[in-house]
């Protein structure tokens, strides 16, 4: 049996990534597609591929600067499950991080997805939990009626309403994709009250991973109505915290109130 490769992906891969994507995650081929048609705006990909077959794929998303340092950020590693136990996620992990770089990301990073892989990247590729998020469940409640905005209305708001703090900015194609991410799980990118909001609906619970709001908002109450709206019982509010559940790994120190949130998780 020969070795497989690693190489980078190409377009005319899209349709054999997609349906990988989708037996390695269970979303959507038209939401990987939608990722897909994003690059290389949005960064590049690595996949492993034997006798013309893809097994696996990762990627590295560019389109995150924090100041004037730009991030790789590493996203959707999968390898499909009967090629699993030959090496390929610590491979694909590696040609990933290393090609992010060579697009020009100053830092690397990724969310693990769960407790155990941090030490298990730290170790592949020297990143360590960098940042946490606090986890909060509220009833949902009808209140302030949430509007959708486009990616590029996001985008401006949301870089208004963390002026002065320091924060992450997404880039035009993360946003395009985050769009699609959110209203391929039932929610959107929206204007609450004077403030923004991403959300989906996961298992019957809206989950809200960014909310950003003046001071005098009250959050709760704008989580609450976005949970009504979205037809949920329950609200999963995801916001940055000092303290609280590991969140995302790089391999440099970030500032501990860094406001990310936007990881297309």
């Amino acid at each position: 049996m020969t070795e497989p490769i690693i190489r980078q992906v190409r377009a005319e891969d899209a349709g054999e990534l997609a349906a990988l994507w989708h037996r390695v995650f269970g979303d959507p081929a038209e939401l990987a597609l939608a990722f897909l048609a994003e690059l290389p705006a949005l960064g590049g990909g690595v996949c492993a591929e034997e006798g013309g077959k893809l097994l696996g794929a990762a990627y590295a998303v560019t389109d995150f600067t924090l100041e004037d340092r730009r991030a790789a950020y590493l996203y959707a590693i999968g390898v499909l499950p009967e090629a699993r136990g030959r090496g390929l996620g610590k491979r694909l992990t590696k040609e990933a991080a290393a090609l992010g770089r060579a697009l020009g990301a100053d830092f690397v990073c990724t969310l693990p997805a769960n407790a155990p892989l941090y030490p298990w990247y730290e170790k592949l590729i020297g990143v360590r939990c960098a940042l946490y998020r606090r986890e909060e469940r509220i009833e949902s409640r009808p209140g302030e009626l949430p509007l959708p905005l486009s990616p590029e209305e996001y985008g401006l708001r949301r870089e208004e309403l963390l002026r002065g703090r320091p924060h992450v900015t997404a880039g035009p194609a993360s946003l395009r994709y985050e769009k699609e991410n959110c209203r391929c799980f039932g929610g959107d990118l929206f204007a609450l009250g004077a403030g923004v909001a991403a959300a989906s609906v996961d298992e019957g619970e809206t989950r809200i991973r960014e909310l950003l709001a003046p001071a005098r908002e009250d959050v709760h109450a704008l989580a609450a109505a976005l949970g009504a709206h979205l037809g949920t019982e329950r609200v999963l509010l995801l916001s940055p915290s000092a303290q609280g559940q590991p969140y995302l790994a790089a391999d440099t120190p970030l500032p501990a109130e860094l406001i990310w949130n936007l990881t297309l998780d």
